[in-house]
């Protein structure tokens, strides 16, 4: 059996946000296991038991992280610090789509997939609250 070998160092793409008419430097970079965890975890359903003893969904139901909430855990700047969120959560919308899914795909996660979770979540927690 071969020796498995890996790559430590986390993958990672330059990006250049201008900013205010300046061109400022930072990296997408994959995710590492906590961060991923932490993402992961993020998806909350609140479940409980009806007065039948089935489960239901309970007050808002579903808690589903926005794409702010992953960039925000893949971008980092030239000194290699994690942007803030309250800079993130500024960003055009499709500046945050793009980082997303290039963060996305240098973590090994498919988007598309991640997309039809969040639909059958908020699908099951509306017809769950009729």
């Amino acid at each position: 059996m071969a020796d498995l070998r890996f790559e430590t160092k986390l993958k990672e793409i330059p990006v250049i946000l201008v900013v205010d008419g300046v061109d400022k430097n930072y990296k997408v970079k994959e995710l590492t296991g906590p961060q991923r965890a932490s993402y992961n975890n993020s998806f909350n359903v609140k479940m409980g038991f009806g007065k039948d003893g089935k489960p239901e969904m309970m007050g808002d139901g579903v808690q589903i992280p926005s794409a702010c909430d992953f960039v925000a855990l893949c971008l980092y700047d030239s000194e290699d610090k994690l942007a803030p969120k309250e800079f993130v959560d500024l960003l055009p919308d499709r500046v945050i789509n793009a980082l997303q899914k290039e963060g996305m795909e240098l973590s090994g996660m498919d988007a598309e997939a991640l997309k039809t979770a969040k639909n059958e979540l908020e699908e099951s927690n509306s017809s769950g609250s009729e």
